[in-house]
């Protein structure tokens, strides 16, 4: 199957499983597949592009004289297929996209119900946690009432959005109920995008102790202070990324399914368009 196949399919079973959902169409947890399928469609867009300038450049597509005006624009495009520069440039803009969106797609929805799902102690807990850390690590050193305090006004954080995803995800595992998925696999591929994912702030380059993820046939291989690098036995082909993201959207629609909220989950501002 061509690439170009493989995607357009990729998202229309996409909107297709969306239709077999049984939650609210206002809900968020519908909408994260309605977003998953707005950023890869994006991605489909883009290498439709580069695939036709390809066609441009044979002669198979071709342009009536009243768009002339438009040949340098039309240049500039299909110069990125004679290029291998400009044409990894290109899919490297494409999967860096798509993995940013999507994981940040991850985020806002895991921090939406949540927010939804907890109780008072629960969520002073999720925003108290590096207040936590740090008090068990200094147990035995004597400080005043009032020295406790101004740690906790240093540490605790003013919204869930502003605690770690990991340990966001650890609460609503907590919460499930017939997960039918491997979830000590799903938590460890979540650190995994994590990681992928916030290496993309530095170009790639990772910072932290030295780590290795096994995702099918592909390795991924991070190592203090330098680029990662995996392995990807669909190259050229986006494939990969897309199994990365399917699996990701996968684990969101098992949580969903065995997280029992009966109660509508709204986006976090509805005017937002």
């Amino acid at each position: 199957m061509r690439d170009a196949d493989f995607i357009l399919n990729w998202t229309e079973n996409l909107k297709a499983e969306i239709k077999t959902l049984s939650f609210n169409v206002d809900d968020i947890r519908i909408d994260y597949f309605g977003f998953t399928y707005d950023v890869a469609n994006s991605y489909y867009r883009g290498f439709i592009l580069l695939e036709f300038s390809d066609f441009i450049n044979k002669g198979q597509i071709t342009f009536s004289k009243e768009i002339y005006d438009y040949k340098i624009h039309i240049d500039r495009i299909t110069e990125t297929v004679n290029h291998p520069i400009l044409t990894a440039s290109c899919f490297n803009s494409l999967n860096r996209n798509f993995l940013i969106d999507a994981w940040s797609i991850f985020e806002l929805c895991v921090t939406s119900i949540t927010e939804a799902i907890v109780n008072e102690e629960e969520r002073n807990k999720l925003l108290m946690h590096l207040y936590n850390d740090i008090i068990k690590k200094i147990k035995k050193i004597e400080m005043s009432p009032d020295e406790y305090i101004e740690i906790q006004k240093l540490t605790k954080k003013d919204h869930l959005t502003h605690v770690p995803i990991t340990r966001k995800t650890d609460f609503l595992f907590r919460k499930v109920n017939g997960y039918s998925r491997n979830e000590k696999q799903d938590k460890e591929f979540l650190i995994f995008m994590g990681k992928f994912r916030n290496t993309l702030h530095t170009n790639f380059i990772y910072y932290g102790k030295n780590y290795e993820y096994k995702f099918g046939n592909a390795t991924f291989v991070f190592n203090n202070e330098k680029i990662v690098k995996w392995n990807d036995p669909f190259s050229p082909s986006p494939k990969l990324f897309f199994y990365l993201i399917g699996n990701l959207k996968d684990i969101w629609k098992e949580l969903i399914k065995t997280i029992k909220h009966d109660e509508l989950i709204q986006y976090p501002d509805n005017e937002q368009e």
